[in-house]
């Protein structure tokens, strides 16, 4: 019982232990790692850090064959001791003694280990690693043999000796150094008193450690990481000062090499010319502008640039005089004789050089060659002038308007139909060409436009130059910069006053056709069901006839209302009255009323839409159409006993709805057109519809801000779905 309670505690002092040192580890390994970082950010800091990275690396591979040959030579110790036994180990027991090999078996495989590490790539990027893995392999295997065997052991003198080799032949990284002696005090002072583990025999009563013994330790470690750590700052100072004195070296015997190299490969011509038209210096950029081929040609050649370079020799004296004017000349744009005698276009930058007394001496400057951007911009303008009688060529109107809503352009039509020139609009407002309650919206609209940006269009009205008032639609756009900043809006007019009224004839026309057709629909239902409901009466007609009249008139009727609904969603678009709702609610009320189809046609519908669904904000009358829609299609397109399975599940921001069966389902074709208005499936049983269900699912479901398609191939079923925006994310 005791044992166990010890074990218990020991094991709540281990876990407590463990996690003291590995947050002292990371830190401290942290610390090694990240120490580069607050070095200066330079190159010369990269490569200290490279060089003593390689240093670490080096002199592990001699600290490693030390390590081993040491550890060899106490094992030979002990051999001989076997044979010839030493006085200085008498006291020590022999099953102590024989113990020993075992730990010296471990401590070279350790470090074997570690040597093995150091020739792989992985040491050599991580030399801290095979550092530690040196340190440890001698202290902490140690003592993890000594706590095996239910002692402690104060190996002082492999610790002490271990701590001075690593700060002699690796004196740098002194976090390292840190961690390495950590590890195995930590171990030490801690894993041996939770334990309660005494020393071996013969001291087995004395006290596993002392004040002496600590302040020893610590003093010890203490000096060996100063001396690591000044060390590590002496050779760092002495790298970057090395470093430093061959980069002012390097920079020194480059200075005149660069710049020569900059006035050699300049992309723009170098030049210094006198007052009198001489060039004193030139490099080859100048002189392939030039064509020529040699820099030395242009100072031979050209003795007069005033007439022989300048093809207007008036070019010259504006130069001299605009430097003598101002000290200097920018974008100064000429045409000049090449060689060859072709004319080319340069832009001269350039300033007067004078000596102490304010004596001119020459003219310094470069040269560029802009022919090709001079050509650019021609056509550029070209082009400009092609956009603009393009534009002025489109009968609509068009504008243009800056960010403050001033109008910068228009076309001929803008022009004729609001009956102004172009002088009477460009730099005008709305409010200075249209009438104050159309400008008001005008304005508002543009506003809208500007600070949003994209694409806006909206009808209204517009007083064209006869005064009347016209129905238009426009259609404006921003358009931005070459810098990327709002330039403005463009706009188009379009006159639908036209199409208004053919519009307006139309309705009339329908509503007369479908007044007119569907009131003798409904009259002769009337009277016809009238005649049903009283069998006791004669019927000239036999029932059978009567009943086709009425499912005929059924059909019509159905005809004209599907008919007038399509046409009211195709104009007028789905109107929802909005509301949160449960989505198993709407499904449950479906079913309900479609039950006795269901029966007749002996479908099993499956509902697996759960309640626990998150709420939706929709038109509760609109999807219990959906769903019925969906249903009823399914029965229509398969035979009795078709199974019906409804679903819902959420996906990310939506939520998104099935309703699946395992009829014959329908071709890649047919799935493409299913929701196009009038389509109809080339299997459907017994129906005169005009196709309109599923157009008007695909309405409804666009209305409420989702999406609507069908998954199927012939034999395999159809899976319908559509998804509906769940009401958090819709607000």
């Amino acid at each position: 019982m005791k044992k166990a309670k010890a074990f218990l505690a020991v094991g709540r002092f281990g876990q407590r232990l463990r996690a003291t040192v590995f947050r002292t580890v990371q830190k401290c390994l942290k610390k090694v790692f990240v120490f580069t970082s607050s070095l200066p950010s330079y190159t010369i800091a990269s490569d200290y850090e490279a060089w003593r990275d390689r240093f670490l690396w080096q002199r592990l591979h001699l600290a490693l064959w030390i390590a081993i040959i040491l550890v060899l030579t106490f094992t030979f110790r002990d051999i001989y001791d076997a044979f010839f036994p030493l006085k200085e180990l008498a006291e020590i027991p022999k099953e102590v003694k024989r113990l020993f090999f075992v730990l010296y078996a471990a401590i070279v495989l350790s470090l074997l280990s570690c040597l093995a590490v150091h020739r792989t790539q992985f040491g050599r990027r991580h030399p801290a690693f095979v550092f530690l893995g040196l340190g440890w392999s001698i202290t902490i295997v140690e003592q993890i043999w000594a706590t095996l065997n239910n002692f402690a052991l104060p190996d002082f003198f492999a610790w002490f000796v271990m701590f001075l080799s690593q700060a002699t032949l690796i004196p740098v990284r002194f976090p390292l150094h840190l961690v390495s002696q950590l590890g195995v005090l930590v171990y030490y002072f801690g894993v041996n008193t939770a334990l309660g583990l005494k020393l071996p025999p013969p001291d087995s009563n004395r006290p596993i450690y002392s004040v002496t013994m600590s302040l020893a330790l610590f003093w010890f470690c203490f000096i060996c990481n100063l001396g690591v750590y000044l060390y590590d700052r002496l050779q760092r100072s002495e790298f970057f000062a090395r470093k430093e004195l061959e980069t002012a070296y390097q920079k020194l015997g480059a200075t005149e090499e660069k710049y020569r190299s900059i006035f050699e490969n300049a992309v723009e011509g170098i030049f210094q010319s006198t007052p009198d038209g001489h060039y004193i210096t030139a490099n080859p950029a100048l002189a392939r502008i030039y064509g020529y081929s040699f820099p030395e040609e242009v100072i031979a050649n050209l003795t007069d640039i005033e007439h022989q370079l300048y093809v207007d020799p008036n070019r010259r004296t504006e130069f001299m005089r605009l430097i003598e004017e101002h000290g200097s000349v920018s974008e100064f744009e000429s045409q000049i004789y090449r060689k060859d005698g072709s004319i080319v276009w340069i832009s001269e930058k350039a300033y007067a050089v004078r000596n102490q007394s304010g004596k001119l001496l020459y003219y310094e400057g470069v040269i560029s060659d802009i022919t090709k951007r001079k050509q650019v911009e021609e056509a550029l303008q070209e082009q400009l002038n092609f956009l603009q009688v393009l534009v002025n060529t489109i009968p609509t109107p068009v504008f243009y308007q800056n960010p403050q809503g001033l109008y910068v352009g228009c076309n001929k039509a803008f022009e004729e139909d609001l009956g102004l020139s172009k002088k009477q609009i460009l730099g005008k407002s709305v409010y200075e060409i249209a009438p104050k309650d159309l400008a008001d919206k005008y304005h508002q609209a543009d506003r809208e436009l500007l600070e949003q940006g994209g694409v806006q269009t909206y009808e209204s009205s517009a007083i064209y130059k006869d005064g009347t008032k016209h129905d238009v639609i426009f259609y404006k756009a921003t358009f931005c910069k070459a810098d990327g900043t709002l330039g403005g809006l463009v706009g188009v007019i379009l006159d639908i006053s036209q199409r208004k009224r053919t519009e307006e004839a139309l309705r009339v026309f329908f509503h007369a056709v479908s007044h007119d057709l569907r009131n003798p629909v409904l009259g002769t239902l009337m009277v016809l069901k009238n005649l049903l409901s009283h069998p006791e009466e004669k019927i000239l007609l036999s029932r059978s006839i009567l009943e086709r009249m009425v499912q005929s008139g059924d059909r019509q009727l159905n005809l004209i209302n599907s008919l007038m609904e399509a046409h009211v969603s195709e104009v007028q678009g789905i109107v929802l009255q909005r509301q949160t709702l449960q989505l198993h609610t709407v499904v449950e009320a479906a079913i309900t009323d479609l039950e006795p189809m269901l029966k007749e046609n002996q479908a099993l519908l499956t509902n697996l839409v759960s309640a626990n669904l998150p709420s939706v904000n929709a038109d509760s009358t609109q999807l219990w159409r959906v769903y019925s829609n969906l249903i009823v299609n399914a029965v229509k397109h398969n035979l009795p006993g078709l199974s019906i399975t409804l679903d819902a599940t959420i996906e990310g921001d939506k939520m998104c709805c099935t309703v699946s069966d395992n009829g014959v389902g329908m071709s890649q074709q047919q799935s493409e057109h299913l929701f196009d208005l009038y389509f109809r499936g080339s299997n459907v049983r017994n129906s005169l519809s005009l196709g309109l269900g599923l157009y008007l699912c695909r309405q409804i479901i666009t209305a409420h801000g989702g999406e609507i398609g069908v998954k199927s191939d012939l034999g395999a079923g159809a899976t319908f779905w559509f998804t509906l925006p769940l009401e958090d994310n819709l607000k």
